[in-house]
């Protein structure tokens, strides 16, 4: 989209006017472009970078150095759905929401809650860890067991190295 083609045709062949499209061209494409990426911030799932910023600061999260998107995503959904009274119901419902795949044992005579949740990454675990620290009661001790799939990579070289120490001793014979 130029900018230049929206005025008409006898003020385009202006000089000034060619200059002035020129430089406002950037900003009008920006604005273009913020406005076709508008619907990706609609939904905390597919946030942008600058959705991503806008719910951190919302929420009173910081990004971590190093964070992909998809981390920052994960957090930000994790804090948004923290959400009160926290029931063992509403524990349950929290966990479906984040993982299918888990289970809670909670132990009142020993004032014991552990949890086994399937999860995609050690930010989630981290963030997840967190929430629930704020979500359960400070009389139960939260036990928590998460399994995270790994992708193992096979080097394609393999280099070794190996120190070896060798103690010398020399045996002298004493009277003989």
């Amino acid at each position: 989209m130029e900018l230049l083609n929206y005025w008409p045709q006898y003020v385009r062949d202006l000089v000034e006017i060619q200059w002035i499209a020129k430089a406002e061209q950037p900003e009008f494409d920006k604005a273009a472009q913020d406005v076709r990426n508008a619907p990706q911030d609609f939904f905390l799932v597919s946030l942008s970078e600058y959705g991503c910023q806008r719910w951190e600061r919302i929420l009173g999260l910081s990004a971590a150095p190093g964070d992909t998107l998809e981390t920052r995503r994960q957090r930000i959904l994790l804090k948004y759905l923290d959400q009160l009274p926290y029931t063992y119901r509403r524990l349950l419902q929290y966990l479906a929401s984040i993982s299918s795949n888990f289970k809670v044992t909670l132990n009142n005579d020993a004032y014991e809650l552990f949890i086994q949740i399937l999860l995609t990454g050690y930010p989630q675990r981290d963030a997840l860890a967190a929430v629930l620290g704020r979500m359960i009661p400070a009389n139960l001790v939260l036990k928590m067991q998460t399994q995270i799939p790994q992708a193992i990579f096979r080097p394609a070289l393999a280099v070794c190295s190996a120190t070896v120490t060798i103690n010398k001793h020399e045996h002298i014979p004493q009277g003989g």
